[in-house]
């Protein structure tokens, strides 16, 4: 072969001993039986040729990109992880996951955002609640991308058909009933109005949580924005006045810490005094002393969910594990929201 020419899909073939549609299928990772060692022939071949598919050409024909993209509030904490399994789940189908940051939903960043993608022209759209505004989004909806909104509440379904959501409601209550079966009498919820639609959740579950003890029990929903977290403290112990302990629920483990540190700072007890829950199960929340209830964030089971739902979508066929996925959860689907329940991981801050 000419060293000036580069090397086409006839070439591989010719050089693995096989034919080109089985080239074509391991290049692109085609779900067809292939014996490991034809696979591994053919990536041989393409190593010691040098050979590099036509991408533009290849998608042109398919009429397809193979082009993902997703939008999260930042890349700390839990929506790194939300986005590195995602992105592992999708390469299994052959697409690459492009990653923004909202950046505190900058108009200018986002409509940035907004011409990348329409540009790349990307098969799907995984969008979180708050990372996107919906006249952006719908704009893409517009151009017939394929889109799941993961932990959004609120969105319209002439621009959602689904909405991947954790259960944060539910967990909110679940988190005052173990205040109140450990003895508290009086359950403070300390949150972040930054939070917006989670924040909400939060609260609708912290006061259903109450149920019938909610005339006995003190209880508030106080912001970190307006009070600062030592601010919490002093108005969490001013309305709970004697009763003791004081259960202080928190939006996520990162404001559960910092109020574990102002008690360790001040004298105060914990878990004697007050108790803490906190949200995200981060490595902290088990290293802190004592150590953090919180609620562990199922990633690995709502990205399996969001990517076999976008595959579905965009005409991909999913296999039999994803296909069993999708069967298992779709029943749970109301209107177009799929809720995920949490798991409590009860730790020494709640008197375990």
């Amino acid at each position: 072969m000419n060293k000036n020419k580069q090397p086409t899909i006839i070439d591989v073939a010719s050089e693995a001993g096989v034919s080109i549609a089985t080239v074509s299928n391991v290049i692109n990772r085609r779900k067809v039986p292939m014996a490991p060692e034809t696979i591994r022939k053919v990536e041989e071949a393409v190593a010691r040729l040098g050979y590099r598919r036509n991408v533009m050409a290849t998608n042109l024909s398919r009429r397809r990109s193979y082009e993902l993209g997703l939008i999260i509030p930042h890349f700390g904490g839990y929506y790194g992880r939300f986005a590195e399994q995602l992105e592992q789940k999708v390469h299994q189908y052959g697409y690459h996951l492009s990653v923004f940051s909202a950046a505190g939903m900058d108009p200018e960043i986002e409509q940035r955002h907004l011409e990348h993608l329409l540009q790349r022209r990307v098969d799907g759209l995984v969008s979180h609640g708050l990372a996107m505004s919906m006249h952006s989004t719908q704009q893409l909806v517009g151009e017939g991308t394929p889109l799941v909104i993961f932990n959004g509440w609120g969105w319209p379904s002439d621009i959602v058909k689904l909405a991947v959501n954790l259960d944060f409601a539910k967990a909110s209550s679940e988190a005052v009933r173990h205040f109140l079966d450990k003895g508290c009498r009086s359950v403070i919820y300390a949150g972040r109005r930054m939070g917006m639609g989670a924040n909400e959740q939060r609260i609708q579950g912290f006061l259903g949580g109450l149920g019938e003890r909610e005339d006995e029990v003190v209880h508030a929903l106080l912001d970190a924005g307006e009070l600062g977290v030592a601010g919490i403290l002093d108005e969490a112990l001013r309305l709970s006045g004697d009763r003791r302990p004081i259960g202080i629920y928190t939006f996520n483990d990162a404001m559960a810490l910092e109020i574990l540190a102002v008690c360790h700072e001040r004298g105060i007890r914990v878990p004697e005094d007050v108790q803490l829950i906190g949200m995200d199960n981060e490595l902290y929340s088990k290293a802190s002393f004592p150590s953090i209830t919180s609620f562990e964030m199922p990633v690995d089971l709502q990205t399996s969910l969001v990517a076999a739902f976008l595959m579905r979508d965009i005409g991909e066929e999913l296999d039999e594990t994803n296909s069993q996925l999708l069967d298992a959860y779709l029943p749970h689907v109301a209107g177009h929201e799929l809720l995920i329940d949490l798991e409590m991981i009860v730790r020494k801050s709640t008197g375990q």
